[in-house]
């Protein structure tokens, strides 16, 4: 039979909120896992298509238009790395595939190495560091479904804010056109946050089943 309470204790301990950092076989091996999501999710795309308003006009033949969408899912796996294990292994693991990308491997969407901290969307990357700290922290608390859109909302808007500012740093560096600047902005963001606040959201429902699978396996 199962102590569901001693796999209660060990998955409170495994999300360390008020706990010291300790590397275990166990933490390895989840935090591996998780920057494993991260560099797959950097090179994943999904393509779906769906309806968006394209007039005020109700009666207009063109009131609703098809648009194609293609999209990176990296946010909401970073938010289910956030509510899967907690804000300190989170952080570490989102610091590995940080550091791997820096130094060793390629396993960011435009490459790698040291200079990649001068390309615009490099804060998008560092701004995973808060967002892991702010979705962690509102759900320490409570997991329900209002709690899960306020992380998911905060988590976006750290990302993306964060990701704006540094691209404009980028930009004044490089001297480049404004024109560009805000094609860049509305590339990276834009309805990117609408789909990054959707998709987090159920990727973070998705987090507590998933944390009580690993929890049965590990028990």
């Amino acid at each position: 039979m199962i102590n569901t309470k001693r796999l209660k204790e060990e998955l409170d301990a495994f999300n360390a909120e008020n706990k010291k950092l300790k590397i275990t076989m166990g933490t390895l091996v989840v935090m591996g896992w998780c920057v494993f999501l991260i560099i797959i999710a950097t090179f994943t795309q999904f393509d779906f298509s769906h309806y968006i308003i394209n007039s005020l006009n109700p009666s207009d033949e063109n009131f609703l238009k098809l648009k194609h969408c293609i999209y990176i899912p990296q946010v909401p796996v970073i938010f289910f790395i956030a509510a899967l294990i907690g804000k300190r292994f989170g952080i570490t693991a989102v610091l590995i595939y940080i550091l791997l990308g820096l130094t060793f491997f390629p396993v960011f969407a435009l490459g790698g190495g040291i200079g990649y901290i001068f390309e615009y969307n490099f804060g998008y990357i560092l701004a995973y560091i808060p967002a892991i700290f702010i979705v962690s922290f509102t759900l320490k608390d409570k997991f329900n479904y209002a709690t899960v859109a306020k992380a998911s909302l905060l988590g976006v808007l750290t990302i993306h804010i964060i990701g704006v500012f540094y691209l404009i740093l980028m930009a004044i560096i490089h001297r480049d056109p404004f024109s560009h600047v805000s094609g860049w902005i509305i590339m990276q963001t834009g309805a990117k946050m609408v789909y990054d606040f959707m998709f987090g959201y159920f990727a973070i429902l998705l987090s507590k089943p998933v944390k009580q699978i690993l929890w049965l396996s590990m028990g």
